[in-house]
């Protein structure tokens, strides 16, 4: 009886630290190198870039650039057919990747309630200034004027992940 208890200890410990570490979350990257490739693009260039390869359609965004001078860049891929949506995060400073966390987006009805009162506050700022920026609880939002008039896309940001984009 020990001995079992002993097993499913390490095993639960185990399960445990590899979660933690990422091990069963891993960054869609490994298996695609066209998310590293987009994320240079972008970063060379600071503009936004879409990508087609057979199923899949790419979209990769200059989020914004941190007060260190490094770039957060976000990769949305899409499959044709599916209402699915893969996202890479990334933190690209001097030329050379150094950060790469993955997410799924959250949209409106997912997002902490505290924070959309915010939200709101920064579309109205966006609306008359262009752009504009809050922090919520580690949580950033940007807004942007887009290329329609009126039209204002709102990046909200957990740390590096993109957790939401919406046009308003």
């Amino acid at each position: 009886m020990k001995i079992k208890l002993i097993v499913f200890s390490m095993l639960f410990l185990f399960a445990g630290n590899a979660y933690a570490f990422g091990i069963f979350n891993i960054p869609y990257n490994s298996s695609d190198s066209t998310f590293n490739k987009l994320a240079m693009r972008v970063y060379s260039s600071n503009s936004p870039y879409t990508y087609s390869s057979g199923a899949y359609t790419y979209n990769a965004l200059p989020i914004m650039t941190t007060m260190s001078g490094c770039k957060l860049i976000s990769i949305i891929r899409r499959t044709q057919g599916f209402n699915n949506k893969d996202i890479e995060n990334y933190k690209v400073c001097n030329g050379a990747i150094s950060e790469v966390k993955n997410t799924n987006p959250a949209g409106w009805d997912n997002l902490p309630n505290g924070i959309k009162p915010v939200i709101n506050n920064t579309i109205q700022e966006a609306r008359q200034y262009g752009k504009a920026t809050a922090n919520y609880y580690g949580y950033r939002i940007i807004a942007k004027t887009g290329a329609y008039v009126g039209q204002i896309t709102v990046y909200v940001l957990n740390g590096i992940k993109l957790t939401a984009i919406m046009n308003f």
